[in-house]
């Protein structure tokens, strides 16, 4: 499993050379892993949740980076200041612990120095957080798990890793994935590269799933530069909510706010597991999970349309119809954002829905 940040140059199935059905992953502002906490973090949490409980996967990776924008955020942040975002500001103090270790000890460093310092600081803050949620503690307790740190500088073409554990064996597989990108793709187009290490102008942003068979860097081919993403459990795009999606909010308002981009994509998937869990809850049942039913209840309009419409289907033909309704309820989501709303009406931004059924080879879009 794979946290890393938004930033559309720093895709990890690009830069790790990561195959479909490798690494499910989450990406979302400088990659942050808030602790457990069941009313605001529903979305990483589930994520978690599902990955090591049901998906059973070995391994927990929080990769940070160079020129991170949320982490210079962070960085900029002085005490008592108001909030110039609506959700940014909070979500980027997630990293405070990680802040204060790196004002302190790199005290008499620049604040680019600094910046450096914090991004991977930030990534060790998110490690201790990700040992806040009881199954991930119970994983390493018992060996089934194994927490990795990562950094990667695209300014200098470097990968680093680190993790508390002696099997290297999962760090060696990052760092093979890098070398063979740095050698096939990072040296081989200093075109692409160069220009990125100023900034980044994305036209794109892309809301995917984080199954690990639906990376939109590979499926979509998008290059380092074209697409700020974020990925989740079902590629959930939940309503405007200050307090319980800061994480889904910071990144939608820096893409459109900040980044200026020109596209917000909704991206569905065949044998969607979040959309299965979405689909098999009953009304007045008990929760299993911690966070994976609360998190997957943002499609419960398309839920409730399809069952209606499609009441005589089979369950997994019902499911390949949510799939694709519960993108529209996450573009109709989005238009409650004041910052989306705007750019919609004045013209500078398009809402567009797709759906990845990758057991036919097909993508749509509408």
């Amino acid at each position: 499993m794979v946290f890393a940040c938004a930033d559309s140059r720093v895709c990890p199935s690009v830069t790790l050379g990561l195959q479909p059905g490798e690494a499910f992953t989450i990406r979302n502002i400088a990659a942050m892993v808030p602790p457990y906490d069941k009313t605001r973090y529903a979305g990483i949490g589930s994520a978690i949740e599902y990955a090591v409980c049901a998906l059973k996967v070995e391994v927990l990776v929080v990769i940070g980076h160079s020129k991170c924008g949320g982490i210079r955020a962070l960085n900029s942040l002085k005490d008592g200041d108001p909030d110039t975002f609506h959700f940014v500001e909070d979500w980027v103090r997630i990293g405070n612990p990680a802040k204060k270790k790196v004002q302190t000890e790199c005290a008499s460093l620049s604040f680019d120095d600094q910046c450096y310092a914090l991004e991977k600081e930030a990534v060790n803050t998110s490690l201790e957080n990700l040992k806040t949620y009881p199954f991930v503690k119970e994983g390493l307790e018992k060996g089934t798990l194994k927490l990795v740190g990562g950094h990667y500088d695209f300014v200098k073409a470097k990968f680093d890793t680190w993790e508390p554990k002696k099997d290297l064996d999962p760090i060696e597989r990052l760092k093979d994935g890098f070398e063979n990108f740095k050698v096939t793709i990072y040296d081989k187009k200093p075109e692409l590269f160069e220009p990125l290490k100023a900034g980044q102008t994305p036209r794109y942003m892309v809301f995917a799933c984080a199954d690990s068979r639906v990376c939109p860097s590979v499926t979509l081919r998008l290059e380092p530069g074209e697409a700020f993403t974020i990925r989740n459990i079902a590629a959930m795009v939940p309503g405007y909510d200050k307090n319980r999606y800061a994480g889904i909010g910071s990144a939608i308002e820096y893409a459109v706010c900040a980044l200026k981009v020109e596209v917000l994509v909704v991206i569905g998937h065949s044998k969607c597991g979040g959309i299965r869990a979405l689909l098999s809850l009953k009304d007045g049942a008990p929760d299993t999970f911690h966070f994976v039913e609360d998190w997957v209840r943002i499609g419960y309009p398309a839920k409730k349309q399809v069952q209606t419409k499609y009441a005589s289907l089979p369950f997994d033909d019902q499911c390949t119809e949510l799939e694709k309704e519960a993108v529209n309820v996450s573009l109709e989501n989005l238009k409650t954002y004041p910052f989306v709303k705007e750019g919609l009406a004045n013209g500078t931004l398009k809402l567009v829905g797709g759906h990845y059924d990758f057991v036919n080879g097909v993508f749509s879009t509408w």
